[in-house]
């Protein structure tokens, strides 16, 4: 499957009596907070697992909307679905609803009368079977060049065995999903699914806890470990900029599956481009390293039916990253591009610092990136 699927929210309406309360005092808000805060989502999606007899919303955290979403009345194909839990984690929520049979392509949602009363709709994502047994790759991206996608795919496909994609974009405005899943069918993949979701990414806060309220990166990899990755061989987790690299003769997957949580993380190190790079950045021109050499933090691969599958998957690792140390695999890192960057978060152009050729990096891009995708 080469495909392109567009998210379809619950929202509250946008002048509505409710929205989302802020989680940064006023004294912690920079003047952009407000911009980037989601006020309005109440799920990203749903996912039916029949398995369960249940739809999973995924959402961003709730707090006290949890009492408003527990109280609407919520059907598919016209069965009721009754909330049966509320699970709360550290930057997404999921609200558990009773299911019997399959809800359809999208639940109805009445608020009730104290919040409005609105008739809102939310997404049921259907049933993906084309990551099972395959080794995935995910992440989200937004406006990353063309380019750097297919060189970040065929990379990890050439040197990992990486067999399918899941890439969520948030809003790109330089293209179209359907431009994404044509560079990726080129990379030699098994499988890639690009799903469209353009809603807001979150604030980082002046003071800590500064990312709280982005939660945006973590629901989008939790929504896809029950919808896409639940029977996928392995998964790995990074950045359009970040590389897997392995010395030695296993890969990333490997190495989770070879571990007995089903868990292997692997440490970051920041490459430079040399001063005679062209004008547009690739991955392959990032063959230099600090000096002295500067780490970045850990990235992951987890097993989805192994024994830490099922806990929650973040940005860095799953379950509050507390098993990341236990779990190093030391023959694994990855190479964080400095110059594969939108700019988004800040400035990562060329830098003027002292650097030095790395020959082994240099080796490892001649080897999955000799040629353009």
């Amino acid at each position: 499957m080469f495909k392109a699927l567009t998210l379809q929210p619950l929202r509250l309406p946008e002048n509505g009596p409710v929205r989302r309360v802020r989680l940064a005092r006023a004294s912690s808000r920079g003047p952009d907070y407000d911009d980037k805060f989601d006020f309005l989502t109440l799920a990203y999606a749903g996912v039916w697992l029949p398995h369960k007899r249940s739809v999973v919303l995924i959402c961003p955290k709730l707090g006290p909307l949890a009492r408003l979403l527990r109280s609407a009345d919520i059907r598919g194909l016209g069965q009721r679905l009754t909330p049966t839990r509320l699970r709360r984690f550290r930057r997404y929520d999921e609200l558990w609803l009773s299911c019997d049979t399959d809800p359809g392509p999208a639940i109805e949602v009445l608020l009730p009368k104290s919040a409005g009363g609105a008739r809102l709709t939310c997404g049921v994502l259907p049933r993906v079977s084309d990551f099972d047994g395959l080794l995935c790759l995910t992440t989200k991206s937004k406006d990353n060049d063309l380019d750097w996608i297919a060189d970040w795919a065929l990379h990890h496909v050439r040197t990992q065995g990486t067999e399918g994609v899941v890439l969520v974009d948030n809003g790109s405005t330089r293209y179209t999903p359907d431009d994404i899943v044509e560079r990726l069918a080129g990379t030699g993949l098994k499988s890639a699914l690009v799903l469209s979701a353009d809603l807001p990414f979150g604030p980082t806060a002046k003071k800590a806890p500064k990312n709280l309220a982005r939660f945006y990166q973590t629901a989008m990899l939790n929504l896809s470990r029950y919808w896409t990755f639940r029977q996928a061989a392995a998964v790995a987790i990074n950045d359009v900029d970040e590389l897997f690299v392995s010395r030695g003769q296993r890969t990333l997957y490997e190495a989770a599956a070879q571990s007995w949580w089903g868990y292997a993380t692997a440490g970051g190190r920041w490459r430079l481009r040399g001063p005679d790079a062209g004008h547009q950045p690739r991955h392959a021109e990032h063959v230099r390293t600090h000096v002295p050499e500067r780490f970045c933090k850990e990235k992951y691969c987890v097993v989805p039916s192994g024994r830490l599958g099922g806990q929650a998957w973040d940005v860095h690792g799953v379950a509050r990253y507390q098993w990341n140390d236990w779990c190093r695999a030391r023959d694994q890192y990855f190479l964080h591009c400095q110059e594969i960057s939108t700019g988004w978060k800040y400035n990562r152009g060329a830098t003027g610092q002292p650097s030095a050729h790395s020959a082994e990096t240099a080796e490892v891009l001649a080897t999955s990136l000799g040629f353009e995708a």
